[in-house]
């Protein structure tokens, strides 16, 4: 068994999944556990599934292929949220209230997309991508800005953002100081979106690489 895809994997889905996102429901410790039990049985379960060398092509390239296909959702989706956010506090009308029901649909797309990046692509192509060549290299490189800026979302923009979304919201026209806050509370200087597109195109970089046979 190759160990090496571990020591990035495991402590990839301790504290990406286990610790901020388990850890509402569970202490810590155990978050962090579950998270690493968790990172631990996809490796297993990968390297038990590509022992067959047709298969593992097969998975290294669905993956990659999934892998770029999130990264695109995600960051063009946060362009357009941003875009669409930065745009309604233009208006001069525009009510607190009806600027929440704009940034509540987020909330959901979000979750989604970064679920299935975070708990299955990321630490899944880890493992079965994890041999010599460029592939290999653009995809730690790719996965590595994902676990930093999945930390960065889970300390800075998931708090804020929901502490905003919780708060009561008037059907008044918003006035230029109430928007200038709502702005810096939802953080719409969100710069992730960028980082996301080079994730992107690192990943498409590594679907044109050929897979080196092993």
């Amino acid at each position: 068994m190759n160990w090496k895809p571990y020591v990035l994997a495991v402590p990839f889905s301790a504290l990406i999944t286990g610790l901020f996102n388990l850890s509402e429901v569970v202490p810590w410790p155990f978050a962090l556990l579950i998270g690493a039990a968790w990172g631990c049985l996809v490796g297993r379960i990968a390297q038990r599934l590509t022992k067959r060398p047709a298969r593992a092509r097969r998975a290294e390239d669905i993956l990659v292929v999934c892998g770029a296909a999130g990264f695109a959702f995600a960051g063009c989706g946060g362009l357009m949220a941003i875009l669409l956010l930065n745009g309604a506090l233009q208006s001069s009308s525009l009510s607190g209230e009806a600027l929440e029901q704009m940034f509540l649909p987020s909330i959901p797309y979000y979750i989604a997309v970064n679920s299935i990046l975070e708990v299955l692509i990321i630490p899944a192509i880890l493992y079965v991508a994890w041999h010599a060549g460029r592939r290999r290299i653009l995809i730690v490189v790719a996965a590595a800005l994902y676990f930093g800026m999945r930390v960065w979302t889970y300390l800075a923009f998931v708090p804020a953002r929901l502490e905003w979304a919780d708060s009561s919201h008037s059907t008044e026209p918003l006035t230029p100081a109430e928007r200038t806050q709502a702005a810096g509370d939802l953080m719409l200087n969100d710069p992730r979106w960028i980082l996301l597109l080079i994730m992107f195109a690192l990943f498409l970089l590594a679907a044109l690489q050929r897979r080196r046979q092993v």
